[in-house]
């Protein structure tokens, strides 16, 4: 009964989606970004944009993905995000993605993204964001933010992606940290 049992949770444990790394706890000690995580920079223009992870001022001393945007940044309309294709969402079902953030200099509240795509990786199926929300002052408490997406089906990839625009924000940091996903019953 208790092997059946194990089986059974194991199952059930794999078909969840498996967001990699989504503390951001473990890290590239060369790079300090964090593992199982890509990121956005404009062509040859990597500089303008900072991906690490920074310790949490808090007892356990756990980490979250800063994210900076350089104080001299051009005008342009960019998102910097890391992402990651995230495994185990099934067609037709529908999940909440949702993250906890801070800001600091920011006039945008950080957000969470997700593109439903086919075989192909071009065709975006769906799309999900969260709530673009102004902010005048600086975040420093931890706010849930988050988005619902029913996966369509021929989705190919699910590609979760969290960050800032660049418009705006200029010398402003983001933190982002506990990225869950959950079916929505």
């Amino acid at each position: 009964m208790t092997m059946f049992l194990a089986l059974l949770l194991s199952a059930v444990t794999t078909e969840a989606p498996q967001v990699v790394n989504a503390g951001f706890e473990t890290i590239n000690e060369r790079t300090e970004t964090p593992v199982g995580w890509s990121f956005t920079s404009l062509p040859n223009q990597a500089h303008l944009v900072s991906y690490k992870t920074a310790v949490v001022p808090s007892g356990t001393k756990t980490r979250a993905l800063s994210i900076s945007v350089v104080p001299n940044h051009p005008d342009q309309r960019v998102a910097y995000n890391a992402h990651q294709d995230v495994q185990g969402v099934v067609a037709g079902k529908k999940y909440r993605v949702a993250a906890r953030v801070q800001a600091r200099g920011l006039q945008t509240l950080p957000m969470v993204v997700v593109q439903c795509l086919d075989e192909s990786g071009n065709k975006m199926l769906a799309f999900a964001r969260t709530e673009e929300r102004k902010i005048d002052n600086d975040v420093e408490k931890w706010e849930n933010v988050q988005t619902e997406v029913t996966v369509p089906e021929g989705t190919s990839t699910f590609r979760l992606r969290i960050g800032i625009p660049a418009e705006g924000n200029a010398g402003g940091t983001a933190l982002i940290d506990d990225i869950r996903i959950v079916e929505i019953k």
